[in-house]
């Protein structure tokens, strides 16, 4: 248990003396107060739902893409940058057990990604309120809390996939521009288009699933999304950890 939390403490203190993980906390910050604003001046106009109704207030609070984005960007860092600087090697000579290393940074990304999002989404959700507050509406819809929850869970998950990514192609650009390259444009464009139903059923359909509004038709309902998004996160965790344990790190 000691060796567990020293491994802890060592990968928190990676992150939090890189650039990438406050560069990051801060960017997806201001896209998402940003974002609140934006929507809040543009309700009622142009086919927009009405300030305060409850399409409207769920528009606001999709801050989902924000933040499972930044989540499997800093998961693909912290587990290829290991590899791309070399760092896993005095890693490795501390602690020669691979599968224990592995499983550590999971758990850490993973609690940071819930962390994280819990965060922005409350920095977002008391934008909404002051936005509202200041026109004389104080009341919030009653699904604010599932897409709460649904940010943190599908925010964990990709941190957990961004994981994964990193310790399969060990080449943290290539990742970074496939991984949203297939989540941004692939499954929500072209898959979309082609075979519409299935993209649903992938880590973006799913993650959209549980950052949607309650009743969405669409999408998958939060707790399918959920175990689907759960599903893949660790189907790639197994397919990396077996390819962290047995390849040369030389």
């Amino acid at each position: 248990m000691n060796g567990a939390l020293r491994l802890a403490r060592a990968e928190l203190r990676k992150l939090f003396t890189t650039r990438s993980l406050p560069v990051s906390f801060a960017i997806a910050t201001v896209l998402a107060v940003g974002s609140v604003i934006i929507d809040a001046t543009v309700a009622g106009k142009n086919g927009s739902p009405r300030l305060g109704t409850a399409a409207d207030v769920y528009q606001m609070l999709k801050f989902g893409a924000i933040t499972c984005v930044v989540m499997l960007i800093l998961g693909i860092l912290a587990a290829g940058g290991e590899f791309r600087h070399r760092t896993i090697i005095p890693a490795l000579l501390a602690t020669p057990r691979r599968a224990r290393i592995f499983a550590v940074k999971v758990i850490v990304i993973a609690g940071l990604g819930a962390a994280l999002s819990a965060v922005i989404f409350g920095f977002g959700l008391v934008t909404v309120v002051v936005e509202l507050a200041a026109h004389g509406m104080h009341h919030l819809p009653p699904g604010t809390s599932s897409l709460y929850a649904g940010t943190v869970i599908s925010s964990a998950c990709f941190g957990m996939i961004g994981v994964a990514l990193g310790a399969l192609t060990r080449n943290t650009i290539g990742a970074i521009v496939a991984a949203i390259a297939w989540t941004l444009f692939v499954e929500q464009v072209i898959l979309q288009t082609v075979l519409p139903g299935v993209e649903k059923w992938l880590p973006t359909g799913a993650a959209v699933g549980l950052t949607t509004a309650p009743g969405s038709g669409h999408a998958l309902a939060p707790a399918v999304a959920g175990v689907v998004l759960t599903g893949y996160a660790v189907v790639l965790l197994v397919a990396a950890s077996r390819t962290t344990i047995r390849r040369d790190v030389a």
